[in-house]
């Protein structure tokens, strides 16, 4: 592959482009004829290949797992160090966030104790605001935001949640 399809492909890579279209792209932009160009699975190859290694986009699950463990909350957590929660332990002891399938959720909130600390005040004083956002991670799983407004409008976050639903389970 020619430095200058290489260069292409980084390009296409960080606006986020499926590899297929990667791929259609080069072929447009450079005339290539379907014997010239490369195949889809070699594509998809350097496309996670340099997400991973450049662009810092991991979803392996293991090393999420790792992460989550890391930002577990103990009795030595800071008042400014994030830390996570809303998860249990599995029986192996390693945190059981769920998969992202409609059978188990993947599911993990994120916040420090100042951010606690914010909200911990009469609560005729402030407005609770919830709302969530979407695409700001690499598979799309909605971002929840959660945080307070108090007397002057100012807002104030409490904690974020990322999840793979965006159903409530009604009981």
């Amino acid at each position: 592959m020619t430095p200058r399809l290489k260069d292409y492909d980084r390009k296409m890579v960080t606006q986020r482009l499926k590899p297929a279209r990667i791929r259609n792209g080069m072929a447009r932009r450079f005339g290539l004829t379907e014997m010239e160009m490369r195949m889809l699975r070699q594509v998809q190859w350097f496309v996670s290949s340099y997400s991973k290694k450049n662009l810092h986009r991991n979803d392996d699950y293991d090393e999420i797992l790792s992460q989550l463990e890391q930002l577990a909350y103990g009795p030595t957590v800071s008042d400014t160090k994030p830390f996570s929660f809303g998860w249990k332990r599995d029986a192996h002891g390693r945190p059981d966030v769920g998969n992202g399938s409609d059978e188990k959720p993947f599911f993990v909130g994120l916040t420090t104790k100042r951010l606690l600390l914010i909200a911990a005040r009469d609560p005729d004083s402030f407005v609770f605001h919830m709302d969530a956002t979407f695409k700001l991670n690499q598979v799309g799983y909605p971002v929840i935001v959660c945080g307070i407004s108090d007397k002057c409008r100012s807002f104030h976050l409490v904690a974020l949640f990322i999840t793979s639903q965006r159903l409530e389970a009604f009981t």
